[in-house]
């Protein structure tokens, strides 16, 4: 599998000038409220079983981070996906002199969820057989490892994301972006660290999954693999 944090562009809001009182403090008379979207990603399954044993091997060395059989394993099945968090923030920007602003968030959009999942079943299997059905049950589990994970995660990540939006304050800085910038990574530091939680807890359950034990028992179903 596949896993990496994107992290989305930033999205400017409204401008407008301060007056005398308000440049002082940084302050704004417009209420806070930040208006917050977090879009779950869930991807649809694509098989695939049109690669050879030694493709999907070289996919799985370039894929995963880690392997209960080492390097001499060839895998006749594989689930590769790819784990997407991005975050775009709105500002409402004041300018306080010729050479500063003051910024307040006023959006947030994000997204978590997967870009795609693909199952592969090495072709040598054919659609119908018992080692292609047992090879999809198997591929199968670590969908559900990924699918109990984002159900796991999503809501963790909308509640903290909706309080670290609500109570950031405003910033200063030479220029509307960088204002912008500045709050994004401060409800970055916020979430990324529940984002890398939720790569570790996918490489720890997908890790139960792949065992020598689990193996030969679902290999014991079929002959002449």
């Amino acid at each position: 599998m596949i896993l990496r944090p994107l992290i989305g562009a930033v999205l400017l809001g409204t401008f407008g000038f301060a007056n005398a009182a308000h440049a002082a403090g940084c302050d704004f008379a417009l209420p806070r409220d930040v208006v917050i979207n977090i879009t779950r990603n869930d991807s649809a399954i694509e098989y695939n079983n049109r690669n050879s044993r030694a493709d999907l091997q070289r996919m799985q060395r370039r894929t995963v981070r880690t392997s209960a059989f080492g390097n001499q394993w060839t895998p006749v099945g594989l689930t590769l996906t790819e784990l997407k968090y991005g975050m775009q923030v709105k500002i409402e920007a004041v300018q306080l002199n010729d050479r500063q602003f003051c910024a307040r968030l006023t959006g947030v959009d994000a997204h978590l969820g997967y870009d795609k999942i693909q199952v592969f079943v090495a072709r040598k299997f054919q659609p119908g057989s018992c080692h292609y059905n047992s090879i999809t049950e198997h591929e199968l589990t670590h969908v559900r490892v990924f699918q109990n994970t984002l159900n796991s995660y999503f809501p963790r990540l909308q509640r903290r994301l909706e309080r670290a939006a609500q109570a950031v304050q405003p910033v200063r800085a030479s220029t509307p972006q960088a204002a912008a910038a500045r709050l994004q990574r401060h409800l970055s530091a916020t979430v990324d660290p529940l984002f890398k939680d939720m790569n570790r807890t996918l490489d720890r359950e997908n890790a139960k999954l792949d065992t020598p034990t689990r193996y030969r028992a679902e290999q014991a179903r079929c002959s002449n693999w």
